[in-house]
């Protein structure tokens, strides 16, 4: 008996049709189940369980003949999911110009943060970021060292 599958895409993957027929339960038994079961599609084996089925493909699983149809709107709904994908990968577009734009930014951002602090640092004499213990230069007034710190004086 050939029972007729109406899709509303341009295909559906061999997995897909597993599940909607009902004879595995989630998509993660397709691939046992392929090895176990012969599918034949066109008369041919196969177990690729992402194997694409397009308009007028024949399979054949478990003693059922399963023929794919489009329905009969289906190149409305193509054409719809064919708009929808490249308004995403232009949001996709935008999304990776505005993050680049942040970050370049951020990059100005923090050269001047680090010239700023090099100001503080270079007016105040201090080490870092405008902050802390003023530069001595060479004049230390206690011992240096491992060496030093036993020695009695």
């Amino acid at each position: 008996m050939t029972k007729n599958i109406k899709i509303t895409t341009e295909y559906i993957t061999l997995t897909q049709l597993l599940k909607e027929e009902n004879i595995i339960s989630s998509g993660g038994q397709a691939k046992y189940y392929l090895m176990d079961s012969p599918v034949l599609l066109n008369g041919e084996p196969e177990n690729r369980r992402g194997k694409k089925l397009y308009n007028h493909d024949e399979i054949s699983v478990a003693g059922e003949t399963y023929t794919i149809t489009l329905a009969e709107n289906a190149d409305e709904l193509i054409a719809i999911a064919q708009q929808e994908k490249e308004q995403r990968a232009a949001a996709a577009k935008k999304t990776v110009r505005d993050d680049r734009i942040k970050a370049q930014k951020a990059a100005v951002a923090k050269e001047r943060k680090e010239a700023r602090f090099a100001e503080l640092r270079k007016k105040n004499g201090t080490r870092a970021g405008g902050f802390g213990r003023p530069n001595q230069g060479s004049r230390h007034t206690g011992p240096k060292g491992p060496g030093s710190w036993n020695s009695h004086r």
